[in-house]
């Protein structure tokens, strides 16, 4: 456990409605889905995800100002550092062979069997089944997709499952980012030699250094604190159930900014996740004002 002044110490977040800071964060780190996708245009995937981990390592460890000085601290990091490298470096080898919406969609496989193994009420499997049917509606012409990019995005839902799960517990045993930055280092450390084997001097470019600084803000930093803050605040199957806007998100920012499309039956099963993560937001209301 952290020091009360290293607690002190944490970045902290305002205090805004768990769903309100989880709409920002699902924004962000899409945003920085389709920045990663312009950036491979200059490096890999494996790269981008290396030096976006870095820098994130360096914005929150700034931020925080300490790491553990234990090795009981970092042993606490560790799994969930090593999940979430694994999980980002599956994705953005994802969404360089897929379509960006396409691909979060298959992806959010994992949050959904969250909600199923975790949910205690009948009503929470009902917005389970709605956001299944937005992404199902929202995945259709997964047939025409690549075999690589399919089975990256699978490995990434699988591993967000895992992510999910431990950084619940990560949230509940640290205060701030105090848990999230030596994870952060922890995903650097472990990309790096895979991530300059792919990319070499690449990753030297500053047009690409300036994306990757902007995908550690974006992708890595400002979503994964906001979802450290959210899971202290809401229940693992609520917050499952939250994550199916990232599906509609990442839809409708690969229309606007990767210019990806956006046809009617896009709408409708934005619609229908929407609805899921209402519905899952009101159920969550009333439970703790029955207790």
């Amino acid at each position: 456990m952290s020091s009360p002044a290293q607690a002190a110490r944490g970045a902290r977040l305002p205090a805004l409605p768990a769903p309100l800071a989880m709409i920002a964060g699902a924004l962000s780190v899409q945003l920085g889905g389709a920045l990663a996708v312009h950036a491979f245009e200059r490096s890999t995937p494996l790269g981008v995800t290396f030096m976006r981990s870095l820098f994130a390592a360096v914005i929150l460890v700034v931020a925080v100002r300490s790491l553990p000085r234990t090795r009981a601290g970092w042993m606490a990091a560790l799994p969930f550092g090593v999940v979430m490298g694994s999980m980002n470096a599956c994705f953005y080898e994802a969404i360089a062979r897929l379509p960006l919406g396409v691909a979060v969609t298959i992806e959010f496989w994992g949050p959904i069997a969250v909600a199923v193994i975790t949910s205690r009420r009948r009503l929470d499997l009902v917005w389970v089944a709605l956001a299944v049917a937005g992404v199902t509606l929202l995945g259709q012409g997964f047939a025409d997709a690549e075999l690589a990019g399919l089975a990256f995005i699978t490995a990434a839902g699988g591993l967000w499952a895992v992510y999910i799960v431990l950084a619940r517990r990560l949230a509940h045993a640290t205060t701030g980012a105090l848990g999230l930055a030596p994870a952060c280092v922890i995903s650097a450390a472990m990309l790096a030699t895979p991530g300059f084997a792919s990319a070499g001097t690449t990753l030297f470019d500053p047009r690409v250094i300036a994306a990757c600084a902007a995908l550690g803000l974006l992708g890595t930093a400002i979503p994964y604190a906001i979802e450290m803050y959210a899971l202290r605040r809401l229940p693992a199957r609520t917050f499952s159930v939250l994550l199916s806007m990232h599906p509609a998100v990442a839809a409708l920012v690969g229309a606007v900014v990767l210019d990806q499309g956006l046809p009617l039956r896009d709408i409708v099963a934005i619609a229908c996740v929407v609805a899921a993560s209402a519905g899952a937001l009101a159920s969550a209301s009333r439970a703790r004002a029955a207790q």
